[in-house]
């Protein structure tokens, strides 16, 4: 292929001209798989039909399929042309997937979609989302909800579509005057829904101890008994807010509640890891320490949680090691183990900052050693950086 025709191939818009870098494309199928909810269905059919159509136009054989690329460059660029915010729409979220390396240009993307389609659901839903996790990276500054640019384009999206619960609950995380009164709304609309869920613990994070334990009563009028995992990190969430607030003795009743909703719930699914970290994280702190331990050992023996989770457990099993068993030194190896694992997560950050605490306090070999473990892996990183920037270049991007 010559180098104009190369050119052209790289221009056009698929996840593979997007510069993602390899070691950020793992979950792959779950991405994909993900993007079926979004609204894009019709589009995504279309463009199949009319690729299928342009194929069935021209049967020549392969020879002449060769000689004429230059023909199905422009069968592909038309179709492109056709279907463009859908395009700009798919990279925005695909790109927000794989991480806050890629959310400015993810945002681009819905920008640009949404220059051309204003009133879509999913680019706008996807670009309040992108935005909202922007603002939630920028921990130095507490943005305000008036000068939120994420509650903007969330109330927008609202406002075009009153009863998409996923901007409710999205909004009401970032604690608008609305803020419960969407959350319960959210809550009776679709009970079920996954995200809803999520995002009340979020929102029960940032309430005071008292505003939580109401919003937990509503929840659990609002959805099915069934849900005990997201109670139960509820109840949790109750109990460290409680143990911040000096309450300690108020706060012993909701480890308890904590421990059995969440026992309840990997119960009835034993393939939930997120409620057994959760669980294990209840026992250490209701002194069950032997339990939590069995619980940490075993997920990570078991070999079932995929990269960002595992890295999760080998932090919190770690800072359990830690605070609750006083073992310096097996805690300083699940750190390890956290930070090899190259997901950029608040794990993985903390997870470094507790390695240079300890090789700051110790002296002599543990000490070397835990530095020479940190620019070892640092390096790793950097030479990741250094190929992904090269790649960029040579595809012009």
């Amino acid at each position: 292929m010559d180098g104009n025709n190369e050119s052209q191939m790289k221009e056009l818009e698929c996840l593979f001209t997007w510069g993602v870098e390899k070691s950020d494309m793992k979950d792959l199928d779950t991405l994909l798989k993900n993007h079926l909810h979004r609204g894009d269905d019709e589009a995504a059919l279309d463009y199949l039909h009319k690729a299928e159509d342009a194929l069935k136009k021209d049967k020549r054989d392969e020879a002449d399929f060769v000689e004429d690329k230059e023909f199905y460059l422009n069968q592909v660029k038309s179709i492109s042309e056709d279907t463009r915010p859908a395009v700009h729409g798919e990279k925005g979220w695909s790109l927000m997937k794989m991480g806050p390396k890629y959310y400015e240009k993810s945002k681009e993307s819905f920008e640009k979609a949404l220059e051309i389609k204003p009133e879509h659901l999913s680019y706008n839903m996807g670009y309040g989302v992108v935005l909202y996790r922007m603002e939630d990276l920028d921990k130095e500054h507490e943005i305000q909800p008036e000068d939120s640019a994420a509650v903007k384009q969330l109330r927008k999206t609202l406002a075009l579509y009153p009863d998409f619960t996923e901007a409710m609950t999205l909004l009401a995380v970032k604690k608008t005057q609305e803020s419960c009164e969407l959350v319960l709304k959210a809550l009776s609309l679709s009970p079920n829904e996954k995200h809803i869920k999520k995002y009340l613990v979020h929102y029960i994070k940032k309430c005071s101890p008292e505003e939580s334990l109401e919003m937990i009563k509503s929840a659990l009028v609002q959805t099915p008994t069934s849900n005990y995992y997201e109670v139960g990190v509820c109840y949790k969430e109750k109990y460290v807010q409680l143990i911040k607030s000096g309450r300690r003795d108020e706060a012993a009743a909701y480890v308890k509640k904590c421990i059995r909703f969440l026992s309840e719930a990997v119960r009835l699914d034993p393939s939930n890891t997120n409620a057994m970290m959760n669980l294990a994280e209840a026992y250490a702190e209701d002194q069950q320490l032997q339990r939590a331990e069995e619980i940490f050992t075993n997920l990570i023996q078991e070999g079932q949680l995929g990269e960002k989770d595992k890295q999760h457990c080998h932090f919190i099993y770690g800072r359990f090691l830690y605070f609750k068993r006083n073992d310096e030194d097996r805690s300083v190896e699940q750190y390890k183990e956290a930070y090899k694992i190259q997901v950029y997560s608040g794990d993985r950050k903390k997870a470094g900052e507790r390695l240079r605490q300890v090789a700051t306090r110790k002296h002599g070999q543990m000490s070397n050693e835990i530095w020479a473990f940190l620019a070892a892996e640092d390096e790793k990183s950097n030479k990741g950086d250094d190929l992904a920037s090269e790649f960029s270049q040579k595809v012009n991007l």
